[in-house]
């Protein structure tokens, strides 16, 4: 769903954005969140605060409609104002043809992809993306609303003719840039890198550049040659998030907290810590494997700003980092808790889900 706000000067439209609505993936927890998309103001009116106040009014709206967190990929230093953190980096794993001509395997069959294929696309997708934080899922009609450049796309049968991998590139430049990858299992990322060297060797290209989550399959296959492995990070600029209704927010990561209770085998630990963000504590308790959220003081108080309580749900800075600036007494138990419950993530969004 998606719908667009604008305001008016005298009867003329001189700001608007468009809200967009999605699912965002964090462990077992399912967050509604609120893009911000297509942002702009008429020239002549910009510098003189009219989008500041339509911002405000977007961010009142998701607040009094039930949405956990905001997102945007946006202009630097602007919305961390309204509690938005750089928390989506970009990842790009890049391998030389001759390289790639050595890590490839000639494996199944690949052709164009067509409208029969989404539906195997999105399972194989979907299982790709379990462990990408802030992952947006993807409704049904995903492929069909962008089949313009879904129909570029390619796939990679094995013998019975059952899709088993997938993969959206172009040349860019001296690279053929791939945009999305999936793979119904591990065992066919070599014929994914194959299938793609012969889209690269058709465009005289030098370097396959696969655009990728560390924890995507592709990326680590590629992690056992010779490959160059980029991170880059903004600062108050791009892929940038902000927690709207931190009440809710941190009631929705219950699930996943309790999930990582289990695998961290400290299902039954008992124990507690208080974030105070902006003024206001939340008490974050676990007993036996349960865990609830409580909007009042308890022990092991650490105060957090909007911003690094972002940095810390999307897991996209270290625990550490943001406790060494911090003056706070939390005892041992309290401790094992934050650590288990904020562990560092990948997040990411695929260029093909931004808005």
């Amino acid at each position: 769903r998606e719908h667009t706000r604008g305001m008016w000067l005298d009867g003329r439209l001189i700001a608007a954005l468009r809200l967009v609505t999605h699912t965002v993936r964090l462990g077992e927890a399912r967050l509604k969140m609120g893009g911000f998309a297509a942002v702009t103001t008429e020239p002549a009116f910009r510098g003189k605060g009219y989008m500041a106040q339509l911002m405000n009014d977007s961010m009142r709206y998701l607040q009094g409609h039930g949405y956990h967190i905001a997102a945007l990929f946006g202009i630097a230093d602007f919305y961390h104002r309204w509690g938005f953190a750089s928390v989506l980096p970009e990842y790009v794993s890049i391998i030389e043809m001759h390289e790639a001509d050595v890590a490839a395997v000639g494996r199944g069959k690949h052709r164009a992809i067509k409208p029969g294929d989404v539906p195997a696309v999105q399972r194989i997708h979907n299982r790709n993306d379990e462990e990408t934080a802030c992952s947006i899922i993807r409704i049904a009609a995903h492929i069909s609303n962008r089949w313009n450049r879904w129909k570029h796309g390619r796939v990679i049968t094995d013998d019975k003719g059952k899709v088993v991998a997938y993969f959206l590139g172009g040349a860019q430049g001296g690279d053929y840039s791939v945009d999305e990858v999936g793979v119904a299992d591990y065992d066919w990322c070599p014929a994914v890198l194959n299938a793609c060297m012969a889209q690269a060797k058709s465009e005289y290209v030098s370097r396959i550049r696969f655009a990728a989550p560390p924890t995507h399959p592709m990326a680590r296959y590629l992690l056992q040659y010779r490959s160059d492995h980029e991170m880059h990070v903004s600062r108050n600029s791009n892929g940038m998030m902000a927690a709207t209704n931190i009440g809710e927010t941190l009631e929705c990561m219950a699930p996943e907290w309790e999930a990582l209770l289990m695998r961290a085998g400290a299902s039954a630990l008992c124990a507690e810590f208080t974030l105070v963000i902006g003024r206001k504590p939340w008490r974050i308790r676990a007993h036996r494997g349960a865990v609830d959220v409580a909007q009042t003081n308890g022990a092991n108080k650490i105060s957090v700003s909007p911003i690094e309580l972002m940095q810390l749900l999307s897991g996209s800075r270290h625990l550490d980092e943001i406790l060494a600036l911090k003056r706070r007494v939390v005892k041992t138990p309290g401790m094992t808790l934050l650590t288990a419950l904020f562990p560092k993530r990948a997040p990411y969004v695929w260029h093909l889900d931004r808005f």
